[in-house]
């Protein structure tokens, strides 16, 4: 009997050991839980506050082309800094324009294998993707100078990228061409292609 009261006072025990070893750890764990909502809450505010656009907590999206069949991307990928001078879209007429005077550079976004299969003549290749490793490149142009920059299509939001990313560089005349390489190429402008 003696045995059985020392099992049943042992079990209790152990009960409220284990009881209290999971009660310390579910307070530890809340205490982690709301220091990392605190946290998250603070480093949203501080980013809200610091960055030109801020969080969007609703996209504003902006219309590309001139008709209602245009594509809409988010606004912030045309206007990265959030001031008044944003990339824009050129039309297929007046990139041609441009060409025609040697008034633009056309940077091609895409990547050097879909470059060297064909491109808008006298294009330079500068991926949007590999746009740290064109820095040097670019540091050495004028950065009032035309520049329209274009990829495939309206399938391709490279090009809009691209812009941005001159855009936050200082480069003031920056448009994309939304229609890219398969619009120029369809209208019989001048094109050519790598070895």
């Amino acid at each position: 009997m003696i045995n059985r009261i020392c099992l049943v006072s042992i079990r209790i025990q152990l009960e409220h050991l284990l009881l209290s070893f999971v009660m310390n750890q579910m307070n530890k764990l809340t205490k982690e839980i709301l220091t990392l909502f605190l946290i998250s809450t603070l480093l949203g505010i501080t980013a809200q506050a610091v960055l030109p656009n801020g969080i969007g907590l609703k996209t504003e999206m902006t219309m590309m082309g001139d008709d209602p069949t245009g594509v809409s991307v988010p606004s912030v990928a045309i206007n990265p800094n959030g001031g008044n001078e944003v990339a824009s879209n050129i039309s297929l007429k007046n990139a041609y324009l441009a060409y025609e005077k040697h008034s633009a550079l056309f940077l091609d976004a895409r990547n050097p294998e879909d470059f060297g299969d064909g491109h808008i003549s006298d294009a330079v290749n500068l991926p949007a993707h590999a746009f740290i490793d064109s820095l040097q490149y670019l540091e050495n142009l004028d950065f009032g100078i035309h520049i329209i920059t274009y990829c495939d299509g309206e399938d391709c939001n490279a090009s809009i990228d691209l812009a941005a990313d001159l855009k936050m560089m200082g480069f003031s005349k920056v448009n994309f061409f939304f229609g890219g390489w398969q619009e120029w190429r369809d209208a019989g402008y001048p094109i050519e292609s790598s070895p």
